[in-house]
């Protein structure tokens, strides 16, 4: 075959730009291949620096530890020296960590103070709760008493007809407080009914008022 017959290296289609933004866009597309090959250069050279400086450790700390073969013992594990870049930054965590705990231990930290701050909230919340559950109670206590005086002072101020038939029947049998006390709320309710008294309340109300009432007789 004659020189310069055969074919030619790169003799593909060629690109033929038909407009300044067909150029542009091959520049473009050019400038990011370029960058891509770039950064994956500078990725591979970078990998490269930091497997030479681990191993560069390693070597340091095996000589470290063969030359201490005939001391033994004067090797320290934790010597920044002796380890490794993870161990090094492990290692200073780890201390960090420990300087928090005791700082917050001590209450020197804001997360400390927020956790006490919340505490006392937390605190003054519930004792507001019980001031008021104990007003309401004694409110409702003070409802009972003065209940129970207009009903004595109801009975105190009848008419001579309803005195005259409280005297002359002999009513119920007077009930000792031992008794009062064993009996059921329905019992309590049945006896101060028949008694003319106030019905309404819990046992211990009921208890009450009922042995004031047999004590007054």
């Amino acid at each position: 075959m004659a020189r310069g017959k055969g074919p030619k290296r790169g003799g593909g289609k060629r690109f033929a730009a038909e407009s300044a933004e067909e150029i542009e866009a091959r520049n473009a597309r050019l400038a990011a291949f370029d960058e891509e090959r770039a950064r994956r250069r500078a990725e591979a050279a970078d990998s490269d620096e930091e497997e030479a400086e681990e191993v560069g450790e390693r070597v340091a700390g095996i000589t470290l530890e063969s030359d201490g073969k005939d001391n033994k013992g004067s090797a320290d594990p934790n010597d920044p020296a002796m380890m490794t870049r993870k161990q090094r930054e492990e290692h200073e965590k780890a201390a960090k960590a420990a300087a928090y705990r005791k700082r917050h231990e001590a209450g020197l930290t804001e997360e400390y103070k927020r956790d006490m701050a919340k505490l006392a909230e937390v605190r003054a919340r519930r004792e507001k709760q019980a001031a008021a559950k104990k007003e309401k109670e004694e409110d409702a206590l003070r409802l009972e008493e003065e209940r129970q005086k207009a009903a004595k002072a109801a009975g105190a101020t009848g008419g001579d007809k309803e005195k005259k038939s409280k005297k002359s029947s002999k009513g119920p049998p007077k009930l000792d407080k031992i008794t009062i006390k064993k009996m059921k709320p329905t019992q309590l309710k049945e006896a101060l009914k028949e008694r003319g008294q106030d019905i309404q309340g819990n046992a211990k109300t009921l208890q009450a008022r009922l042995i004031k009432y047999e004590e007054s007789r």
